[in-house]
Protein backbone atom coordinates (compact mmCIF):
# COMPACT_ATOMS: atom_id res chain seq x y z
CA UNK A 1 0.00 0.00 0.00
CA UNK A 2 1.51 3.40 -0.58
CA UNK A 3 2.20 5.88 2.10
CA UNK A 4 -0.43 8.35 2.46
CA UNK A 5 -0.20 11.31 5.01
CA UNK A 6 -2.49 9.46 7.95
CA UNK A 7 -5.28 12.21 9.21
CA UNK A 8 -4.30 13.65 12.68
CA UNK A 9 -5.87 11.05 14.70
CA UNK A 10 -7.97 12.13 18.48
CA UNK A 11 -6.62 10.99 21.61
CA UNK A 12 -8.22 7.62 22.31
CA UNK A 13 -9.35 7.66 25.95
CA UNK A 14 -9.61 5.18 28.79
CA UNK A 15 -13.40 5.11 28.30
CA UNK A 16 -13.52 4.44 24.71
CA UNK A 17 -15.18 0.66 24.23
CA UNK A 18 -17.35 1.68 27.34
CA UNK A 19 -18.74 4.11 25.94
CA UNK A 20 -18.81 2.88 22.50
CA UNK A 21 -20.87 -0.56 24.42
CA UNK A 22 -23.00 1.41 26.13
CA UNK A 23 -24.02 3.71 22.63
CA UNK A 24 -24.74 0.03 20.78
CA UNK A 25 -26.86 -1.16 24.19
CA UNK A 26 -29.18 1.98 24.29
CA UNK A 27 -29.60 1.60 20.23
CA UNK A 28 -30.23 -1.74 20.62
CA UNK A 29 -32.90 -1.21 23.47
CA UNK A 30 -34.56 1.53 21.95
CA UNK A 31 -34.82 0.53 18.19
CA UNK A 32 -34.27 -3.00 18.18
CA UNK A 33 -36.30 -4.03 21.14
CA UNK A 34 -38.48 -1.61 22.33
CA UNK A 35 -38.54 0.59 18.99
CA UNK A 36 -40.07 -2.16 16.57
CA UNK A 37 -43.27 -2.85 19.05
CA UNK A 38 -43.75 0.39 19.49
CA UNK A 39 -43.83 1.67 15.85
CA UNK A 40 -46.27 -1.17 15.65
CA UNK A 41 -48.53 -0.10 18.78
CA UNK A 42 -48.30 3.84 17.19
CA UNK A 43 -49.53 2.59 13.59
CA UNK A 44 -52.25 0.82 15.30
CA UNK A 45 -53.51 3.64 17.23
CA UNK A 46 -53.70 5.68 14.34
CA UNK A 47 -55.51 2.89 12.30
CA UNK A 48 -56.77 0.20 14.32
CA UNK A 49 -59.02 -1.63 11.38
CA UNK A 50 -58.27 -5.31 10.97
CA UNK A 51 -56.73 -4.18 7.57
CA UNK A 52 -54.15 -2.53 8.79
CA UNK A 53 -53.25 -5.17 11.60
CA UNK A 54 -52.63 -7.59 8.89
CA UNK A 55 -51.21 -5.30 5.95
CA UNK A 56 -48.15 -7.15 4.81
CA UNK A 57 -46.66 -3.97 3.31
CA UNK A 58 -47.30 -1.68 6.18
CA UNK A 59 -45.54 -4.15 8.77
CA UNK A 60 -42.65 -4.16 6.14
CA UNK A 61 -42.77 -0.09 6.19
CA UNK A 62 -42.31 -0.47 9.50
CA UNK A 63 -39.53 -2.56 9.93
CA UNK A 64 -37.80 -1.30 7.57
CA UNK A 65 -37.82 2.04 9.20
CA UNK A 66 -37.06 0.93 12.55
CA UNK A 67 -33.89 -0.90 11.25
CA UNK A 68 -32.93 2.48 9.78
CA UNK A 69 -33.12 4.19 12.56
CA UNK A 70 -31.55 1.82 14.70
CA UNK A 71 -27.97 1.60 11.71
CA UNK A 72 -28.03 5.38 12.62
CA UNK A 73 -27.65 5.00 15.97
CA UNK A 74 -25.40 2.70 15.88
CA UNK A 75 -23.41 4.60 13.19
CA UNK A 76 -21.38 4.70 9.63
CA UNK A 77 -19.48 1.37 10.39
CA UNK A 78 -22.14 -0.19 11.55
CA UNK A 79 -24.33 1.13 8.66
CA UNK A 80 -21.47 0.38 5.96
CA UNK A 81 -21.19 -3.84 7.12
CA UNK A 82 -24.78 -3.48 6.67
CA UNK A 83 -24.31 -2.51 2.78
CA UNK A 84 -21.36 -5.05 2.60
CA UNK A 85 -23.67 -7.35 3.54
CA UNK A 86 -26.33 -6.44 1.08
CA UNK A 87 -23.98 -6.33 -1.73
CA UNK A 88 -22.96 -10.20 -1.10
CA UNK A 89 -26.23 -11.47 -0.71
CA UNK A 90 -27.80 -13.53 -3.82
CA UNK A 91 -30.18 -12.16 -5.79
CA UNK A 92 -33.13 -14.07 -4.03
CA UNK A 93 -32.03 -12.54 -0.47
CA UNK A 94 -31.84 -9.41 -1.82
CA UNK A 95 -35.20 -9.41 -3.09
CA UNK A 96 -36.46 -10.54 0.49
CA UNK A 97 -34.16 -7.53 1.92
CA UNK A 98 -35.62 -5.31 -0.55
CA UNK A 99 -39.28 -6.29 0.37
CA UNK A 100 -38.11 -5.79 4.38
CA UNK A 101 -36.94 -2.08 3.22
CA UNK A 102 -33.47 -3.15 4.33
CA UNK A 103 -32.11 -1.66 0.66
CA UNK A 104 -32.21 1.52 2.04
CA UNK A 105 -29.49 1.72 3.46
CA UNK A 106 -27.80 2.26 0.44
CA UNK A 107 -29.43 5.72 0.37
CA UNK A 108 -31.96 6.46 2.64
CA UNK A 109 -31.08 7.45 6.42
CA UNK A 110 -32.20 9.97 7.77
CA UNK A 111 -31.58 13.28 6.22
CA UNK A 112 -29.87 16.66 8.25
CA UNK A 113 -32.66 19.61 7.82
CA UNK A 114 -31.87 21.99 4.84
CA UNK A 115 -31.46 24.78 7.43
CA UNK A 116 -28.03 23.10 8.95
CA UNK A 117 -27.03 21.95 5.33
CA UNK A 118 -27.31 26.21 4.49
CA UNK A 119 -25.41 26.94 7.44
CA UNK A 120 -23.13 24.64 6.88
CA UNK A 121 -22.45 25.83 3.32
CA UNK A 122 -22.55 29.60 4.38
CA UNK A 123 -19.62 28.46 6.73
CA UNK A 124 -17.22 26.46 4.19
CA UNK A 125 -18.33 27.08 0.94
CA UNK A 126 -19.87 31.12 1.58
CA UNK A 127 -19.74 31.67 -2.58
CA UNK A 128 -22.46 29.04 -3.42
CA UNK A 129 -25.55 31.68 -2.79
CA UNK A 130 -24.19 33.47 -5.73
CA UNK A 131 -22.53 30.81 -7.87
CA UNK A 132 -24.99 27.53 -7.40
CA UNK A 133 -28.89 26.91 -6.95
CA UNK A 134 -28.98 24.14 -4.68
CA UNK A 135 -32.34 22.04 -4.08
CA UNK A 136 -33.15 21.71 -1.08
CA UNK A 137 -34.12 18.37 -0.66
CA UNK A 138 -31.47 15.54 -0.86
CA UNK A 139 -31.41 13.51 -3.89
CA UNK A 140 -29.88 10.24 -1.08
CA UNK A 141 -28.45 10.24 2.38
CA UNK A 142 -26.15 8.06 3.44
CA UNK A 143 -24.66 6.62 6.94
CA UNK A 144 -22.15 9.70 6.65
CA UNK A 145 -23.02 12.38 4.42
CA UNK A 146 -25.93 13.20 2.28
CA UNK A 147 -26.37 14.56 -1.64
CA UNK A 148 -28.33 17.63 -3.26
CA UNK A 149 -28.61 18.32 -6.75
CA UNK A 150 -27.20 22.08 -7.89
CA UNK A 151 -27.07 24.08 -10.61
CA UNK A 152 -24.29 26.07 -11.94
CA UNK A 153 -24.90 29.72 -13.89
CA UNK A 154 -23.51 28.56 -16.84
CA UNK A 155 -26.50 25.61 -16.53
CA UNK A 156 -24.56 22.16 -15.59
CA UNK A 157 -25.72 19.82 -13.34
CA UNK A 158 -23.88 18.65 -10.23
CA UNK A 159 -24.24 17.35 -6.84
CA UNK A 160 -23.35 18.74 -3.84
CA UNK A 161 -22.22 16.39 -0.96
CA UNK A 162 -22.06 17.47 2.57
CA UNK A 163 -20.98 15.41 6.02
CA UNK A 164 -23.42 15.45 8.67
CA UNK A 165 -21.64 16.20 11.96
CA UNK A 166 -23.46 13.81 14.50
CA UNK A 167 -22.35 10.90 12.02
CA UNK A 168 -18.90 12.37 11.71
CA UNK A 169 -18.59 12.47 15.24
CA UNK A 170 -20.32 8.79 15.59
CA UNK A 171 -17.80 7.72 13.17
CA UNK A 172 -14.70 8.89 15.29
CA UNK A 173 -16.20 7.50 18.67
CA UNK A 174 -16.20 4.10 16.81
CA UNK A 175 -12.65 4.10 15.23
CA UNK A 176 -11.55 5.49 19.09
CA UNK A 177 -13.08 2.30 20.67
CA UNK A 178 -11.28 0.34 17.84
CA UNK A 179 -8.58 1.50 18.30
CA UNK A 180 -8.64 0.83 21.38
CA UNK A 181 -9.28 -2.34 21.74
CA UNK A 182 -5.96 -3.25 19.64
CA UNK A 183 -4.24 -1.46 21.75
CA UNK A 184 -5.01 -3.94 24.31
CA UNK A 185 -4.96 -7.34 22.10
CA UNK A 186 -1.55 -6.00 20.62
CA UNK A 187 0.41 -8.03 23.40
CA UNK A 188 -1.10 -10.90 22.75
CA UNK A 189 -0.31 -10.75 19.32
CA UNK A 190 2.26 -13.29 19.30
CA UNK A 191 1.93 -15.32 15.62
CA UNK A 192 2.84 -13.21 12.17
CA UNK A 193 -1.40 -13.95 10.83
CA UNK A 194 -2.33 -12.42 14.67
CA UNK A 195 0.16 -9.05 13.99
CA UNK A 196 -0.34 -8.92 10.44
CA UNK A 197 -4.23 -9.19 11.00
CA UNK A 198 -3.84 -5.89 13.53
CA UNK A 199 -2.17 -4.54 11.46
CA UNK A 200 -4.44 -4.30 8.65
CA UNK A 201 -7.34 -3.36 10.87
CA UNK A 202 -5.39 -0.28 12.25
CA UNK A 203 -5.10 0.42 8.23
CA UNK A 204 -8.45 -0.31 7.63
CA UNK A 205 -9.43 2.17 11.17
CA UNK A 206 -7.11 4.90 9.08
CA UNK A 207 -9.13 4.31 5.98
CA UNK A 208 -12.23 5.40 8.16
CA UNK A 209 -10.87 8.47 9.27
CA UNK A 210 -9.63 10.00 6.12
CA UNK A 211 -13.82 9.30 4.59
CA UNK A 212 -14.41 12.21 6.96
CA UNK A 213 -11.99 14.44 4.74
CA UNK A 214 -13.76 15.49 1.52
CA UNK A 215 -10.63 17.33 0.58
CA UNK A 216 -9.00 13.48 0.14
CA UNK A 217 -12.03 12.40 -1.53
CA UNK A 218 -11.69 15.25 -4.38
CA UNK A 219 -8.07 14.80 -4.38
CA UNK A 220 -8.08 10.34 -4.95
CA UNK A 221 -11.15 11.48 -7.89
CA UNK A 222 -8.89 13.70 -9.74
CA UNK A 223 -5.73 11.94 -9.57
CA UNK A 224 -8.09 8.88 -11.12
CA UNK A 225 -9.34 10.82 -13.60
CA UNK A 226 -5.50 11.85 -14.69
CA UNK A 227 -5.15 8.32 -15.11
CA UNK A 228 -7.63 7.39 -16.98
CA UNK A 229 -6.92 9.82 -19.38
CA UNK A 230 -4.60 8.25 -21.63
CA UNK A 231 -6.96 5.40 -21.49
CA UNK A 232 -10.01 4.43 -23.36
CA UNK A 233 -12.70 4.18 -21.47
CA UNK A 234 -15.42 1.25 -21.28
CA UNK A 235 -18.63 1.73 -19.14
CA UNK A 236 -17.39 2.93 -15.96
CA UNK A 237 -17.55 6.67 -15.86
CA UNK A 238 -15.48 8.73 -12.94
CA UNK A 239 -17.23 12.05 -12.23
CA UNK A 240 -16.04 15.59 -13.14
CA UNK A 241 -15.02 17.99 -9.66
CA UNK A 242 -15.92 21.27 -9.24
CA UNK A 243 -12.89 22.55 -7.20
CA UNK A 244 -14.68 26.23 -6.66
CA UNK A 245 -16.77 24.57 -4.42
CA UNK A 246 -15.15 22.12 -2.44
CA UNK A 247 -14.06 22.08 1.18
CA UNK A 248 -13.23 19.66 4.02
CA UNK A 249 -16.53 19.27 4.75
CA UNK A 250 -17.87 19.82 1.11
CA UNK A 251 -17.91 17.73 -1.97
CA UNK A 252 -18.92 19.09 -5.84
CA UNK A 253 -19.09 16.54 -8.78
CA UNK A 254 -21.07 16.37 -11.87
CA UNK A 255 -24.11 14.42 -11.55
CA UNK A 256 -25.00 11.61 -12.97
CA UNK A 257 -28.79 10.95 -13.98
CA UNK A 258 -30.27 7.33 -14.42
CA UNK A 259 -31.18 4.23 -12.12
CA UNK A 260 -29.07 2.90 -9.24
CA UNK A 261 -27.35 -0.47 -9.81
CA UNK A 262 -29.25 -0.92 -6.36
CA UNK A 263 -32.45 -0.98 -8.63
CA UNK A 264 -31.16 -3.31 -10.84
CA UNK A 265 -29.44 -6.03 -8.42
CA UNK A 266 -33.03 -6.32 -6.74
CA UNK A 267 -35.02 -6.59 -9.60
CA UNK A 268 -36.76 -3.29 -9.35
CA UNK A 269 -35.47 -2.00 -12.89
CA UNK A 270 -35.19 -4.86 -15.35
CA UNK A 271 -32.66 -4.99 -18.45
CA UNK A 272 -32.67 -7.26 -21.16
CA UNK A 273 -30.31 -10.32 -20.35
CA UNK A 274 -27.37 -9.99 -22.66
CA UNK A 275 -27.49 -6.32 -21.57
CA UNK A 276 -27.10 -7.49 -18.33
CA UNK A 277 -24.93 -9.99 -19.28
CA UNK A 278 -22.74 -7.09 -21.40
CA UNK A 279 -22.63 -4.98 -18.14
CA UNK A 280 -21.70 -7.51 -15.63
CA UNK A 281 -18.62 -8.54 -17.39
CA UNK A 282 -17.78 -4.20 -18.17
CA UNK A 283 -18.44 -3.51 -14.88
CA UNK A 284 -16.56 -6.57 -13.03
CA UNK A 285 -13.28 -6.26 -15.84
CA UNK A 286 -13.06 -2.15 -15.35
CA UNK A 287 -13.26 -2.55 -11.32
CA UNK A 288 -10.49 -4.85 -11.70
CA UNK A 289 -8.40 -3.11 -13.82
CA UNK A 290 -8.82 -0.25 -11.33
CA UNK A 291 -7.16 -2.61 -8.53
CA UNK A 292 -4.55 -4.14 -10.27
CA UNK A 293 -3.69 -1.90 -13.39
CA UNK A 294 -3.95 1.38 -11.93
CA UNK A 295 -3.44 0.89 -8.17
CA UNK A 296 -5.99 3.25 -7.47
CA UNK A 297 -9.30 1.81 -6.47
CA UNK A 298 -12.59 2.03 -5.10
CA UNK A 299 -12.91 0.48 -2.20
CA UNK A 300 -16.99 0.40 -1.63
CA UNK A 301 -17.99 0.10 -4.86
CA UNK A 302 -21.52 -1.76 -3.86
CA UNK A 303 -24.59 -1.19 -5.86
CA UNK A 304 -26.09 1.56 -3.93
CA UNK A 305 -22.27 3.45 -5.36
CA UNK A 306 -23.18 2.63 -9.18
CA UNK A 307 -25.60 4.62 -11.33
CA UNK A 308 -27.03 3.28 -14.77
CA UNK A 309 -27.20 5.98 -17.55
CA UNK A 310 -29.90 5.85 -20.18
CA UNK A 311 -26.65 5.72 -22.44
CA UNK A 312 -25.30 2.46 -20.78
CA UNK A 313 -22.49 3.81 -18.58
CA UNK A 314 -22.34 3.40 -15.21
CA UNK A 315 -20.82 6.58 -13.14
CA UNK A 316 -19.24 5.63 -10.15
CA UNK A 317 -19.43 7.73 -7.20
CA UNK A 318 -18.96 8.07 -3.23
CA UNK A 319 -15.31 7.69 -3.46
CA UNK A 320 -14.87 8.38 0.33
CA UNK A 321 -13.31 5.13 0.61
CA UNK A 322 -10.04 4.65 -1.67
CA UNK A 323 -7.60 2.32 -1.42
CA UNK A 324 -3.86 2.20 -3.21
CA UNK A 325 -1.27 -0.47 -4.21
CA UNK A 326 2.47 -0.25 -5.20
CA UNK A 327 3.10 -1.68 -8.91
CA UNK A 328 4.90 -4.46 -6.63
CA UNK A 329 2.03 -5.39 -4.50
CA UNK A 330 -0.29 -5.38 -7.26
CA UNK A 331 2.06 -7.86 -9.36
CA UNK A 332 2.27 -10.38 -6.26
CA UNK A 333 -1.22 -10.39 -5.50
CA UNK A 334 -2.03 -10.86 -9.15
CA UNK A 335 -0.16 -13.63 -9.28
CA UNK A 336 -1.70 -15.60 -6.05
CA UNK A 337 -5.05 -14.55 -7.05
CA UNK A 338 -4.61 -15.43 -10.68
CA UNK A 339 -3.66 -19.01 -9.36
CA UNK A 340 -6.74 -18.71 -6.73
CA UNK A 341 -9.12 -18.24 -9.08
CA UNK A 342 -7.21 -21.40 -11.54
CA UNK A 343 -7.54 -23.90 -8.28
CA UNK A 344 -3.96 -24.28 -9.27
CA UNK A 345 -1.93 -25.77 -6.66
CA UNK A 346 1.35 -25.31 -7.93
CA UNK A 347 0.65 -21.89 -9.33
CA UNK A 348 -0.05 -20.37 -5.50
CA UNK A 349 3.29 -22.19 -5.07
CA UNK A 350 5.45 -20.53 -7.58
CA UNK A 351 3.66 -17.26 -6.41
CA UNK A 352 4.47 -17.39 -2.90
CA UNK A 353 8.29 -18.69 -4.04
CA UNK A 354 9.02 -15.66 -5.67
CA UNK A 355 7.48 -13.46 -3.64
CA UNK A 356 9.75 -14.56 -0.81
CA UNK A 357 12.33 -14.43 -3.25
CA UNK A 358 11.68 -11.18 -4.21
CA UNK A 359 11.72 -10.37 -0.73
CA UNK A 360 15.02 -11.70 -0.06
CA UNK A 361 13.59 -14.88 1.69
CA UNK A 362 15.25 -18.51 0.84
CA UNK A 363 12.15 -19.73 0.72
CA UNK A 364 11.89 -23.80 0.22
CA UNK A 365 9.21 -25.17 -2.27
CA UNK A 366 8.08 -28.03 0.03
CA UNK A 367 7.79 -25.73 3.00
CA UNK A 368 5.40 -23.70 0.64
CA UNK A 369 3.57 -26.80 0.05
CA UNK A 370 3.36 -28.19 3.08
CA UNK A 371 2.05 -25.40 4.61
CA UNK A 372 -0.40 -24.66 1.53
CA UNK A 373 -1.91 -28.03 3.07
CA UNK A 374 -5.23 -26.54 3.75
CA UNK A 375 -5.60 -24.63 0.64
CA UNK A 376 -4.67 -27.88 -1.06
CA UNK A 377 -7.73 -29.00 0.56
CA UNK A 378 -10.09 -26.59 -0.20
CA UNK A 379 -9.22 -27.02 -3.72
CA UNK A 380 -9.51 -30.64 -4.04
CA UNK A 381 -12.94 -30.35 -2.13
CA UNK A 382 -13.97 -27.84 -4.72
CA UNK A 383 -12.99 -29.58 -7.69
CA UNK A 384 -14.76 -32.77 -6.57
CA UNK A 385 -18.00 -31.37 -5.47
CA UNK A 386 -18.70 -27.72 -7.14
CA UNK A 387 -20.90 -26.66 -4.26
CA UNK A 388 -18.24 -27.27 -1.57
CA UNK A 389 -15.91 -24.92 -3.83
CA UNK A 390 -14.36 -22.39 -1.02
CA UNK A 391 -15.25 -18.50 -1.90
CA UNK A 392 -12.53 -16.72 -3.21
CA UNK A 393 -11.83 -14.67 0.41
CA UNK A 394 -11.78 -17.81 1.99
CA UNK A 395 -8.80 -18.90 -0.19
CA UNK A 396 -7.08 -15.60 -0.50
CA UNK A 397 -6.80 -15.31 3.00
CA UNK A 398 -5.99 -18.75 3.44
CA UNK A 399 -2.88 -18.10 0.99
CA UNK A 400 -1.57 -14.84 2.59
CA UNK A 401 -1.64 -16.37 6.27
CA UNK A 402 0.11 -19.52 4.95
CA UNK A 403 2.85 -16.32 3.74
CA UNK A 404 2.25 -14.81 7.30
CA UNK A 405 3.54 -18.17 8.85
CA UNK A 406 6.27 -18.39 6.37
CA UNK A 407 8.25 -15.41 7.20
CA UNK A 408 7.03 -13.56 3.50
CA UNK A 409 6.10 -10.23 3.88
CA UNK A 410 2.56 -9.67 3.08
CA UNK A 411 1.82 -6.48 1.20
CA UNK A 412 0.05 -3.67 3.29
CA UNK A 413 -2.92 -2.60 2.32
CA UNK A 414 -4.73 -6.26 1.70
CA UNK A 415 -7.73 -5.89 3.90
CA UNK A 416 -9.05 -2.97 1.99
CA UNK A 417 -8.22 -4.61 -0.92
CA UNK A 418 -9.67 -8.02 -0.36
CA UNK A 419 -12.67 -5.91 1.36
CA UNK A 420 -13.12 -4.46 -2.89
CA UNK A 421 -12.30 -7.47 -4.52
CA UNK A 422 -15.67 -9.41 -2.54
CA UNK A 423 -17.49 -6.52 -2.94
CA UNK A 424 -16.44 -6.42 -6.44
CA UNK A 425 -17.28 -9.81 -6.95
CA UNK A 426 -20.95 -9.66 -5.16
CA UNK A 427 -21.91 -6.82 -7.54
CA UNK A 428 -20.96 -7.90 -10.74
CA UNK A 429 -22.92 -11.15 -10.06
CA UNK A 430 -26.08 -9.28 -8.17
CA UNK A 431 -26.26 -7.89 -12.02
CA UNK A 432 -25.88 -11.29 -13.86
CA UNK A 433 -25.81 -14.30 -11.25
CA UNK A 434 -23.64 -16.16 -14.14
CA UNK A 435 -21.13 -14.26 -14.85
CA UNK A 436 -17.79 -15.96 -14.97
CA UNK A 437 -14.91 -14.22 -12.42
CA UNK A 438 -12.67 -16.60 -13.61
CA UNK A 439 -13.06 -16.02 -17.56
CA UNK A 440 -13.29 -11.90 -16.70
CA UNK A 441 -10.49 -12.06 -14.37
CA UNK A 442 -7.97 -13.96 -15.85
CA UNK A 443 -6.68 -11.53 -18.42
CA UNK A 444 -6.28 -8.36 -16.29
CA UNK A 445 -4.33 -10.77 -13.52
CA UNK A 446 -2.31 -12.22 -16.29
CA UNK A 447 -1.33 -8.99 -17.36
CA UNK A 448 -0.73 -7.19 -13.61
CA UNK A 449 1.21 -10.60 -12.76
CA UNK A 450 4.14 -9.14 -15.47
CA UNK A 451 4.73 -13.12 -15.99
CA UNK A 452 8.15 -14.55 -17.67
CA UNK A 453 8.75 -16.58 -20.54
CA UNK A 454 8.27 -19.28 -18.41
CA UNK A 455 5.39 -18.83 -16.74
CA UNK A 456 3.86 -17.85 -19.95
CA UNK A 457 4.60 -21.40 -21.19
CA UNK A 458 3.48 -23.34 -17.92
CA UNK A 459 0.19 -21.00 -18.49
CA UNK A 460 -0.49 -22.09 -22.08
CA UNK A 461 -0.56 -25.77 -20.53
CA UNK A 462 -2.90 -25.20 -18.10
CA UNK A 463 -4.86 -23.20 -20.07
CA UNK A 464 -7.22 -25.69 -21.61
CA UNK A 465 -8.17 -26.72 -18.03
CA UNK A 466 -8.40 -22.89 -17.51
CA UNK A 467 -11.24 -22.81 -20.33
CA UNK A 468 -12.82 -25.91 -19.28
CA UNK A 469 -13.12 -24.56 -15.70
CA UNK A 470 -14.66 -21.33 -16.94
CA UNK A 471 -17.58 -23.12 -18.74
CA UNK A 472 -18.52 -24.97 -15.63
Amino acid sequence: MKAQAAPRQAKVGPLAIPREITRLTQAWWQYGVFGLPSSLTKSLLKDASLDSVFNEKRLYEIFGDNALRLFDALGPIYGKAGQIALSRMSPSAHAVADNLHLTRLYKDWPAMPWSQVKQLLDREIPQWRTGLTVEPFPLGVASLAQVHSATSADGRQWVIKVLKPQAKKRMAETTAALEQFINYVQPLALTQVAKRTLKEMRELINSFRRETSLIRERDTIIRLREKLQSRRQGVLMIPEVNRDFCSQHVLTVERFVGVSLAEVVSGKVELPPQFRQKLAKSVLSELLVQVFELGLFHADPHAGNLILTEDGEVGLFDWGLAGELFESDRRYIAAILKAVIALDHEQIIDALVSMGQDAGRDVDREDVRRELKSVAAMIKRGRDDPTKKASLQELLESCLNSAGRLGIPVPDGLLLMAKSLVTIEGLARGIDPQVSLARVATPVLFKAAKPGWKEVVAFSRRLPGLVRMSFQ
